[in-house]
């Protein structure tokens, strides 16, 4: 069960009403003048509580009305114990609501953000060693809609970097990036790929017979049986991975995006 105290709830409440009643999110200033809150950082503290239990989408930068609700509250707005601030029940929304929430469960566009490229958020990428494999979606993150003019037609998802390998190509830690699934990837593409016992990593990829190729075949420390390619990480204290030796290898995806969060 989830626990709201009574300002959250309100808040939540309003922000559903004027969705309800608009068609968008309100901006965090009219939750503030709503309350009548001095400051606008009261209704940022009550936001960042929400975001943190799950109930709100991750904000973009530079962009107002991004209150949106998360997938926890697609299928209706929970009635609440008075007595313990504990979420029991769903009540019914309203058809515009449900509408709403309709669009926004089955489509990569948040309605009334046609300018947002909304995808899943799948987990770690380790751009160092290679992690375990993609965890389940979480939540969700929005892309500026610009992000769209380099997909091709596949389905998109988002990943946390960890680690300094694609430190040359700027890849840092926290980064986020957006990958586009594919099954095959081109000599030089930076790329989500699966490697044996379940591993994934995101490198820049080498065809055999390439330049990269040849030129990550010198940076192996130990001789091997030529690869049918390499996964080619972007900093030098990292070696090259041999790829395509094992069936289980695969490409996953393709990056076609970085987001950062902070640049501190």
């Amino acid at each position: 069960m989830l626990e709201l105290t009574h300002v959250q709830r309100k808040v939540m409440e309003f922000i559903l009403n004027h969705m309800d009643s608009t068609g968008t999110p309100p901006t965090i200033r009219e939750i503030a003048n709503y309350f009548q809150w001095k400051s606008v950082g009261s209704a940022q503290d009550v936001i960042a509580a929400l975001r943190k239990k799950g109930l709100l989408l991750s904000p973009m930068p530079g962009k107002s009305r991004q209150l949106v609700p998360t997938a926890a509250v697609l299928d209706g707005l929970f009635s609440q114990n008075p007595t313990d601030n504990t979420l029991l029940h769903k009540n019914p929304f309203s058809s515009a609501k449900k509408k709403y929430f309709e669009k926004m469960n089955t489509s990569n566009v948040l309605p009334g953000f046609e300018d947002l490229l909304r995808v899943p958020m799948l987990g770690v990428v380790q751009a160092g060693n290679p992690h375990e494999a993609i965890e389940n979606a979480g939540e969700f993150i929005t892309f500026p809609s610009i992000a769209r003019n380099t997909l091709r037609d596949g389905k998109v998802f988002a990943l946390n970097i960890e680690g300094y390998s694609m430190l040359n190509v700027g890849f840092l830690p926290k980064d986020i990036i957006l990958v586009e699934t594919v099954q095959t990837a081109h000599d030089r593409d930076i790329v989500v790929a699966y490697l044996n016992q379940g591993e994934v990593t995101v490198k820049r990829y080498a065809q055999k017979g390439s330049a990269l190729y040849k030129l990550a075949l010198k940076n192996i420390s130990q001789k091997i049986p030529l690869p049918p390619a390499f996964l080619v990480p972007e900093n030098p204290d990292f070696e090259p991975l041999p790829f395509g030796h094992d069936e289980s290898d695969k490409i996953i995806g393709i990056v076609r995006s970085l987001y950062r969060k902070s640049v501190f």
